[in-house]
């Protein structure tokens, strides 16, 4: 009977587990707006305490699911991620945030979002739009570190590609790398050992679902070096 019981408790928060995930990839603009200023003012709170030397990950989920238990650099993270923010929306609302401690140094991960099929992601306006909003997010994020890293997007499951274009994974990818030349930032990617060639797609077992990586950690390692480079 015991055993039963846990079982049936484990069940039971998988699958909420899982309703959450398909919660977040499917509600609409409107719930993303709520969230993300929902989301940070419990941002605002973790900038308020922060200690004087610390990195700042910002962005969509892809920065928001790394835990603030790790350490970059041997340093303490605030997570500023967003789940469900569009570029658009992010370099809306990040003006709203006050830092005062100086983070050694910002991560961004931002695009998943805004390559929705139904935003046809590969149209000269899309993409457009797209560089227009992360160049003014980097704009920002220089007035509040010295150094800026930016990855590129994620691979996505075969699960959400109905609903993702994995073609303009690597298009949007590449105009994050034109903006940190243009900008000065650093581009880096910390997912390049879960790609399955150019596909834009993962490899096999490396998604929880279609969207959201099944380890987190092992990207945030791959970004220390971007993060904080070794002295010359």
């Amino acid at each position: 009977m015991k055993r039963r019981l846990v079982f049936a408790t484990i069940g039971a928060a998988l699958f909420g587990l899982g309703l959450s995930l398909g919660w977040w990839m499917a509600r609409p603009r409107s719930d993303a707006r709520s969230y993300a200023r929902d989301r940070l003012i419990v941002v605002q709170v973790h900038l308020d305490e922060a200690p004087e030397a610390y990195i700042l990950l910002i962005g969509d989920s892809q920065a928001e699911l790394q835990s603030t238990a790790a350490r970059v650099c041997g340093l303490e993270i605030v997570n500023g991620g967003v789940n469900g923010v569009s570029a658009a929306l992010y370099a809306e609302l990040l003006p709203t945030l006050a830092v005062s401690s100086r983070p050694h140094a910002i991560a961004l991960s931002i695009g998943t979002n805004d390559i929705l099929r139904k935003n046809d992601p590969l149209t000269t306006e899309a993409l457009n739009r797209f560089e227009a909003s992360a160049a003014r997010i980097v704009e920002h994020l220089g007035m509040l570190s010295d150094r800026v890293v930016i990855t590129a997007l994620p691979p996505i499951g075969s699960a959400s590609e109905g609903r993702l274009d994995p073609l303009a994974v690597d298009v949007y990818s590449r105009r994050l790398e034109l903006i940190c030349k243009r900008l000065g930032c650093v581009f880096t990617d910390p997912f390049a050992e879960i790609r399955d060639g150019e596909t834009g797609l993962a490899r096999p077992g490396t998604m929880r679902d279609g969207l959201h990586l099944k380890a987190y950690r092992p990207t945030l390692r791959a970004m220390e070096p971007a993060l904080c480079p070794a002295p010359p």
